[in-house]
C-alpha cells in the first residue's frame, strides 16, 4: 500500500485522503457541505468562499457552488490607479471549486469537484497567517451589528484628538486602547482611523513558539470593542461606528491605573467623555450582545466587590435642570388633584432617574378600556431628545387615549419592571389583558416577570416605523417597498397568504440576506396579525395609523427646548383629545345616523357606538358574497362551511342552539371584539334576527363607561392591609360619584346635601361598634389624615421616610430602603376590580 497519493498537483497523505471531496458525497445539509470542504482547503493550504447559488420560490437552495477564495478577478474601479499604497491582488482567477445540488431526498449530492489551483497553496508553517485574516474578516462582519447608535460622541479637529477622547472614556470604563487600522490620501491625509480595545485580535504565532520556556500569557481576545472616526468635508473628523460590547471582563474603574493606556486630559473634553460614559451601559462577558435598533442592554450582574465600585450607567444622560422641572410639574398637578398620580425612582446615588406619572382621568379610563394596552417608546431618539414613553389604549370611538407616562432616562430590566409595576399600583392592581410593545429584550423579560398573565404581542406600527429606519436604502430607491411592507404587516389576516406575500416580497427586492428581516420573521408569532388571534386585540393598528399623537409631541422632546414647556403642550394635547372624545359621546347620544332599514343593523345602531358600528356594517355587508354549506349536527352543535368570493380558504363556524354561542375559525370576534361576516351568515341561515347579546362587547358599546356591577371588596386577614383595602376601595368609589356628579349642578347640589347626612350616620357606627385602627405615624389629626402625611413633606428625609414604611400602601411614601420607589398620590381614580 502506498503510503501517499497526488492530485493535480497536490500531494496527500493516508490521513489526508478522507478529506478529499468526491463526486456522488451526499450531505444532510447545504451548510455540512460548506464545512467539509473548508476543513479539506485548511487542510490544503487554501480557504472557501460561497459563491452562485440557485433557490426555489419557497427560498430552498436546490444548487450551490463553493470556489477558492482566490477566485475571480477584482473589479477595478475608478481612481485605483490614485491610491497611494492600494491594496495587493489576490483575485487570480483559480477554478478550484465544489458543486452540490439538491437531490429529491432531501440530500445534497456533489455534482462536480475540480481540485486543481493556478496558485502556490500555503503550507503548515504559513496557514495560521491565512486563519488570522479570515478571523479578522468574520470579526468585521460581526462589528458591523454590534455598532452602538445610541451613544453620543462630538466632532475633532484632529486625529490625535480622538485617541485622547477615546483614551479617556476607555480609562473610565476599565479597558486599554491601541491604534489599529488608517486609511491615507494622496496627499499623505489621514482619512480614516480605527481605535481598538487592546485585546482586539488574536496573536500570530510564531516560528518556535513551543520552545519558549516561559510564554506571555495570552491577551487577545479578539474583542470588537472599538471607535472608527472618518474625514469630512470640512475637515473635521466624526465617529463613524462605536462599539461598546467587549468579549471579556473589564477592570473596574478604581483601578484604571492598572489599565496599560495613558489617559491625557484636554481642556473640555472630559464632560465630553462623561457624556459618552453616560450613553453606554458598561458591557461584560455574556451572552446578551446588543443589537443596533430596539434593543436595550441588559442588566449584567457583578460581584458584591465590584457593586462598591461600578455605579449604573444611564441610557440617556439627564438632561440639567430635567429632574427639577419634571418634579415641579408632578406637584403641581397633585396639588390641583389628589387624585393625580405619580412616582419617582432614585438610582443607587439617590439621583431621580425614572418619573411615571398618571391623572385621575387615564385611571379612570383604564377600567373602562383595560383589555389593550401599548407602551410606546417611539419617541426616544438615538443621540438626543428625552426619552419618553407613553402607555396608550383605544376607547370605545377607536380614539387614542393615555393611561400614564413615564420619563426613562434607564431602560434597563429593572427600570422597566418597576415601570410595570408602578403601572399596575397606579391602576389599583389590575393589569392588561394584552400589552403592545417595542421588540426589546429587557421589556420583554419584564412584561413577564410582572405581569404573567397578560398577552403579549410586538406593537406592529412599532415594527414599521423601524423598517422604514433599518431599510432606508431600499424604501428610497424603491417607490413601491413601503407599500408591499406595510401589506405584509398590517393587511393580511391568513397565514398563508402572509407568508406568500412575505417571501414574494423579499425576493421582488433582493432582501433575501437582509439579517434585520430575517429576524423580524423568526419573531413573527408575536407581532404578525395572522397569529395568536385568540388574544384581544382591539383593531389597535388602525388607530395607531391614522393617530398624529407622535408627531405632535416628538418635535417638542427635543433638549433645546424646557421641559417645562413640553408639559405645557402634553397637558394641551390631552384636553383636546378628551375635548374630541366627549363632543363623540355626545354625537353617538343623538342617534343622528339615518335609522338602517334591516332589523340586525338596528340593533347594532342603537347598541354601537358610529366607530364600531362602521367595523360591524362593513361585515354585514361582506356576508352576502358568503356562501355557505351545512357540515352536519351532532346533538344541539351545527358545524357550516363559509365560503367568499375571491378568497380561497374555506371558514368553519360552529353553532350551538343549546345556549346561541357562535365559533368561527376566523377567530374574528375574540381578535376585534366585532362579530365576523361567516356567523352573521350562519345568523341569517337559522333565521335568527337578532345578535346574540353576549357578542356585543360592552367596549364598543355607547354606554362603555356606564359602571354596572357588585362593588364589594375582598378583605383579607391583615387588619392594616384590611385598612388600606377599605380605605383604596371608598376612593375609588366615591371618586366615580364625584366625576359623575359634577357634570351638573343639579347633581352637584344633591350629593353635598348628602354629605352631611353620611357623616353622621358613619359616626353613630363607628360608636356603636368597636373597629380595628392600625398604628399610624404621628400627625396632626384632619379629615385628610393620609393626605397630610404625604402631602406635608415632599422633600427627602431618609428618618421620616423610614417611619413610613411600615404604614406603607398604594400611594405611601416607600423608603429605597425597602423599594427603590418615591410614590405619592393615594387617591385612586379607577373602580373596584
Amino acid at each position: 500500500m502506498t503510503e501517499a497519493m497526488q492530485t493535480d498537483g497536490i500531494t496527500m497523505d493516508n490521513e489526508m485522503v478522507k478529506w478529499l471531496p468526491r463526486v456522488d458525497m451526499l450531505f444532510d445539509s447545504e451548510n455540512d457541505a460548506y464545512e467539509f470542504y473548508s476543513a479539506y482547503a485548511e487542510k490544503v493550504g487554501f480557504f472557501v468562499r460561497r459563491s452562485t447559488l440557485w433557490t426555489t420560490s419557497k427560498n430552498i437552495v436546490t444548487r450551490r457552488t463553493f470556489v477558492c477564495s482566490r477566485e475571480g478577478f477584482r473589479e477595478k474601479k475608478k481612481g485605483s490607479k490614485e491610491v497611494k499604497s492600494p491594496r495587493p491582488e489576490t483575485r487570480i482567477g483559480c477554478q478550484a471549486s465544489l458543486t452540490i445540488r439538491l437531490t429529491p431526498n432531501g440530500k445534497y449530492r456533489v455534482t462536480d469537484f475540480l481540485p486543481s489551483h493556478n496558485h502556490q497553496l500555503a503550507t503548515q508553517t504559513t496557514i495560521h497567517m491565512l486563519r488570522a485574516k479570515k478571523m479578522r474578516r468574520k470579526a468585521r462582519l460581526a462589528r458591523a451589528d454590534l455598532v452602538d447608535e445610541t451613544v453620543r460622541t462630538p466632532e475633532f479637529e484632529t486625529e490625535d484628538e480622538a485617541y485622547e477622547f477615546y483614551n479617556m472614556y476607555a480609562g473610565k470604563m476599565g479597558f486599554a486602547v491601541r491604534r489599529a487600522s488608517m486609511t491615507v490620501s494622496a496627499e499623505n491625509v489621514i482619512t480614516r482611523r480605527m481605535f481598538v480595545c487592546s485585546r482586539e485580535g488574536f496573536r500570530e504565532k510564531k516560528k518556535g513558539a513551543k520552545r519558549v520556556k516561559k510564554p506571555r500569557p495570552e491577551t487577545r481576545t479578539g474583542c470588537p470593542a472599538c471607535m472608527v472616526i472618518r474625514i469630512e468635508p470640512s475637515g473635521k473628523y466624526h465617529v463613524s461606528e462605536f462599539v461598546t460590547y467587549h468579549n471579556h471582563q473589564l477592570s473596574i474603574p478604581s483601578s484604571v491605573n492598572m489599565v496599560a493606556s495613558t489617559s491625557v486630559e484636554i481642556d473640555g473634553k472630559m464632560e465630553e467623555t462623561d457624556l459618552a460614559v453616560d450613553s453606554v451601559k458598561t458591557s461584560t462577558s455574556t451572552d446578551k450582545i446588543p443589537g443596533k435598533l430596539g434593543r436595550v442592554c441588559e442588566d449584567i450582574g457583578h460581584d458584591d466587590a465590584d457593586n462598591k465600585n461600578l455605579r449604573s450607567k444611564r441610557l440617556k444622560a439627564v438632561q440639567r435642570g430635567d429632574a427639577g422641572a419634571t418634579l415641579e410639574y408632578l406637584q403641581k398637578m397633585q396639588n390641583d388633584n389628589p387624585s393625580f398620580f405619580y412616582a419617582v425612582m432614585p438610582d443607587e446615588d439617590d439621583t431621580m432617574m425614572n418619573f411615571f406619572w398618571a391623572d385621575a382621568k387615564s385611571r379612570m379610563d383604564f377600567n373602562y378600556f383595560s383589555d389593550v394596552v401599548c407602551l410606546d417608546t417611539t419617541y426616544k431618539i438615538n443621540g438626543c431628545g428625552r426619552p419618553f414613553a407613553l402607555f396608550i389604549g383605544l376607547n370605545h370611538h377607536k380614539q387614542s387615549i393615555i393611561f400614564g407616562a413615564a420619563l426613562l432616562y434607564d431602560e434597563s430590566f429593572r427600570s422597566f419592571r418597576w415601570l410595570f409595576e408602578t403601572f399596575k399600583t397606579a391602576m389599583c392592581g389590575r393589569q392588561p389583558k394584552t400589552v403592545l410593545t417595542d421588540r426589546c429584550a429587557a421589556i420583554c423579560d419584564a412584561v413577564t416577570a410582572v405581569w404573567p398573565g397578560t398577552a403579549h404581542r410586538f406593537c406592529v406600527w412599532h415594527i414599521y416605523l423601524h423598517a422604514a429606519e433599518q431599510l432606508s436604502q431600499a424604501f428610497h430607491g424603491s417607490k413601491t417597498l413601503a407599500y408591499d411592507i406595510s401589506r405584509c404587516l398590517f393587511e393580511y389576516e391568513d397565514e398563508d397568504e402572509f407568508l406568500s406575500a412575505w417571501h414574494t416580497m423579499l425576493e421582488k427586492y433582493d432582501l433575501k440576506d437582509n439579517q434585520w428581516l430575517s429576524r423580524l420573521f423568526a419573531d413573527r408569532e408575536k407581532w404578525a396579525l395572522v397569529y395568536r388571534r385568540d388574544t384581544f386585540y382591539a383593531d389597535m393598528k388602525s388607530a395607531q395609523q391614522k393617530d398624529t399623537l407622535n408627531s405632535e409631541l416628538k418635535k417638542h422632546l427635543s433638549p433645546e427646548m424646557e421641559l417645562l414647556s413640553f408639559f405645557e403642550h402634553y397637558e394641551r394635547i390631552i384636553d383636546e383629545r378628551r375635548f374630541a372624545e366627549m363632543q363623540a359621546d355626545i354625537s353617538a347620544g343623538q342617534n343622528a345616523r339615518k335609522i338602517p332599514s334591516m332589523r340586525i343593523l338596528r340593533q347594532a345602531a342603537s347598541a354601537y357606538t358610529p366607530a364600531a358600528y362602521k367595523m360591524f356594517e362593513r361585515e354585514f355587508e361582506m356576508y352576502m358574497d358568503c356562501m355557505l354549506y351545512s357540515c352536519g349536527e351532532v346533538g344541539t352543535a351545527s358545524e357550516y362551511k363559509v365560503t367568499v368570493e375571491d378568497d380561497s380558504k374555506d371558514h368553519i363556524v360552529r353553532f350551538d342552539s343549546l345556549d346561541g354561542s357562535f365559533c368561527c375559525s376566523c377567530k374574528k370576534f375574540e381578535f376585534i371584539g366585532i362579530q365576523c361576516r361567516h356567523v352573521l351568515k350562519v345568523l341569517d341561515f337559522r333565521n335568527i334576527k337578532d345578535l346574540p347579546p353576549q357578542y356585543i362587547l360592552k367596549r364598543w358599546r355607547k354606554d362603555a363607561k356606564v359602571l354596572s356591577g357588585n362593588y364589594g371588596v375582598v378583605i383579607d386577614d391583615d387588619p392594616q392591609s384590611s385598612v388600606a383595602k377599605r380605605f383604596n376601595y371608598l376612593c375609588r368609589v366615591f371618586s366615580i360619584a364625584a366625576a359623575r356628579a359634577a357634570k351638573t349642578l343639579e347633581s352637584h347640589s344633591y350629593v353635598e346635601g348628602q354629605l352631611e347626612m353620611l357623616m353622621e350616620q358613619v359616626e353613630q357606627t363607628m360608636q356603636a361598634r368597636h373597629i380595628e385602627m392600625p398604628s399610624l405615624p404621628p400627625a396632626p389629626y384632619d379629615h385628610n389624615t393620609v393626605d397630610c402625611v404625604v402631602m406635608g413633606n415632599l422633600h427627602h428625609d431618609k428618618t421620616n421616610q423610614a417611619s413610613l414604611i411600615p404604614c406603607a400602601t398604594d400611594g405611601l411614601l416607600g423608603s429605597r430602603h425597602s423599594h427603590p420607589t418615591i410614590c405619592w398620590g393615594q387617591f385612586p381614580a379607577g373602580p373596584p376590580e
